[in-house]
Parts: C-alpha cells; sequence; structure tokens
C-alpha cells in the first residue's frame, strides 16, 4: 500500500554553462514561455519556465563576468538539478543532518523581478546536499522568502500547452538502491519496485522514475543524453501538454532546425496514437519527453 506523498517538487534545473541565450532560444523555439533574464546575487543567470506551484530553471553564467556561481561552473551541461519544495531550509538541514545527509548550512540569496514595471526583489533560502552524496546532480531544497514575486499566473500559459512537469528520469546502476537513497533525502517513504530495472518514488504530483541504462535505451532509442562519465544521471524531464498532436506538429516543423549550440533532434515523424514525442536538446544534452494530459487524482 502506498502512503499520501507530501514532498513537492519546486523546480527542475537545466544548465546551459556560458550558453544561455542559445538554450534560451531553443527552449522557446520548443513553444515554452520564458519569463526575463534574471540575475542572482550569487554570479549566475536565469529564465524560468513556469507552472502552477513548481518551474523548469534554465540556468547559466555570464561571459566575461567577474563572480561566477561556482557551483554551475562546476556541474554538468544539461540537467543537473533538482529542488524540492520547503517550508524552513534550516529545519530541512537539521532533518537531513540527523538522517546522515551531507548537507550545506542554509544559504540566502536574491534576485530582481521586473513586475509590472516595478522592480521587486525576490528572496530564496536554500540547503543543498554535498556534491559526493548523489552522483546525478545537485538536489536541493528551496524556501520561498517572496513566493509572491516568482509563482504567477501570468507566466504560466506557454505556446506550446505546457500544463506541468510530471516526471523525472534518473538513470543508475542499481535503480532500487538509487531510489532508496532519494527518498531518504525527500523524506518520503512512497516507493515502488516493479523490478530489478525500475523504481518510482511518486511525489504530491510529480514522480521519480529510476530506470537503468539499458531500459533507458529501450525507453528513448538514439534520443538519449550521456552520462558525463557519472554514475547516475538525470536522464530526461517528461513534460505533459495539453495537445499531444500539436506538440508533434512543433517538433516535425523543427526536425531539420540546427543552431550553433544547440541542434534540437526530433522524430522524423509523427506517430499516429504515439503516447509520447520525444526531443534531444543536442549539445545541451538534454532530453525532453512530451506527453498527453491526463486526469489528476486531486481534481
Amino acid at each position: 500500500m502506498m502512503n499520501t506523498a507530501t514532498s513537492t517538487l519546486d523546480h527542475v534545473v537545466v544548465n546551459a554553462m556560458f550558453e544561455t541565450d542559445a538554450a534560451a532560444s531553443c527552449f522557446e523555439l520548443l513553444g515554452f514561455a520564458l519569463t526575463p533574464r534574471g540575475y542572482h546575487s550569487l554570479g549566475s543567470v536565469n529564465h524560468l519556465m513556469m507552472f502552477d506551484g513548481h518551474y523548469l530553471e534554465l540556468v547559466g553564467l555570464p561571459p566575461g563576468a567577474t563572480t561566477l556561481r561556482r557551483e554551475i561552473l562546476e556541474s554538468r551541461l544539461g540537467v543537473d538539478g533538482l529542488v524540492f519544495k520547503t517550508d524552513d531550509a534550516q529545519e530541512t538541514y537539521a532533518r537531513l543532518i540527523d538522517a546522515g545527509v551531507r548537507a550545506s548550512e542554509p544559504q540566502s540569496f536574491t534576485r530582481p523581478v521586473d513586475i509590472k514595471g516595478v522592480e521587486q526583489i525576490a528572496r530564496f533560502r536554500t540547503t543543498r546536499l554535498a556534491a559526493e552524496e548523489l552522483s546525478a546532480g545537485r538536489v536541493y531544497f528551496c524556501e520561498h522568502l517572496t513566493p509572491e514575486w516568482v509563482f504567477r499566473a501570468e507566466w504560466t500559459k506557454h505556446p506550446n500547452g505546457a500544463r506541468r512537469l510530471k516526471e523525472c528520469v534518473i538513470v543508475s546502476d542499481d535503480p532500487q538502491l538509487e531510489a532508496r537513497r532519494y527518498a531518504l533525502i525527500a523524506g518520503e517513504s512512497v516507493l515502488t519496485s516493479p523490478s530489478f530495472h525500475h523504481s518510482r518514488i511518486a511525489l504530491r504530483d510529480f514522480d521519480l522514475d529510476f530506470i537503468d541504462g539499458a531500459a533507458y535505451r529501450t525507453r528513448y532509442g538514439d534520443l538519449v543524453c550521456h552520462a558525463a562519465g557519472r554514475e547516475s544521471y538525470f536522464g530526461a524531464i517528461v513534460v505533459e501538454v495539453s495537445d499531444l498532436a500539436a506538440m508533434h506538429a512543433r517538433l516535425d516543423a523543427l526536425t531539420s532546425h540546427d543552431e550553433s549550440v544547440v541542434r534540437l533532434i526530433a522524430p522524423t515523424h509523427a506517430q499516429s496514437g504515439a503516447s509520447s514525442v520525444v526531443v534531444l536538446l543536442g549539445e545541451l544534452n538534454t532530453v525532453i519527453e512530451f506527453i498527453g494530459a491526463v486526469e489528476h487524482a486531486h481534481a
């Protein structure tokens, strides 16, 4: 029997390194609406793709800057961040330490935000796992001190009909062991293990799907990202859209598109009745799977 999940996704991070402009153009071509460029007090820049209560973040580093956010500089290109929501970063830090998980003391930072022509300051506090805890990438918890400057309904309308982030696919040689580690960190006992090759954590309205390399290649064929030398890695983001056929058509139109930095590699034709459509963002080392809208249990 599965318990009710309490952990909540805050956002998933795609690291563009020094190619934020090209990456932002790529996501716009896919039909996402991006927020204006933000500038963190830590030395990074970002764009957000907002949904109801969570978001997809495109983060990068400004060329020529004297202060660079080192954790971004030292991270992998592509999907490299999984962020849970917390109401109290200090309390979450204490829980992680008590559980034997190495984490950093909460860190505060800011980002100016333009709200209807008026500059506001979005403030955050995060506690981050030590880099050695999980091979796949940066995993941390974010406390929004000013959520009203981040979660705004006017930013959730996407031309491609994207409605929410549904799932993050994590590739590991031992999916069950990896899933148990993530469950400990997220404070969740909601874990299913249908087979040695596959385990899943069902968070509130978002899943973490753990599969091995063979299952990953079976699921996505040639449209896969590379491990970048990691024992485990974030293999795909699953996005729910309101009209899958329209997303098929959009990707078909982009199949031949070739950017100097980020190439869109999409299926060569739409398959009638297919349950999803997948795109590989070439040099950005990112796989996105689009699925049709499904009914939600909480609706």
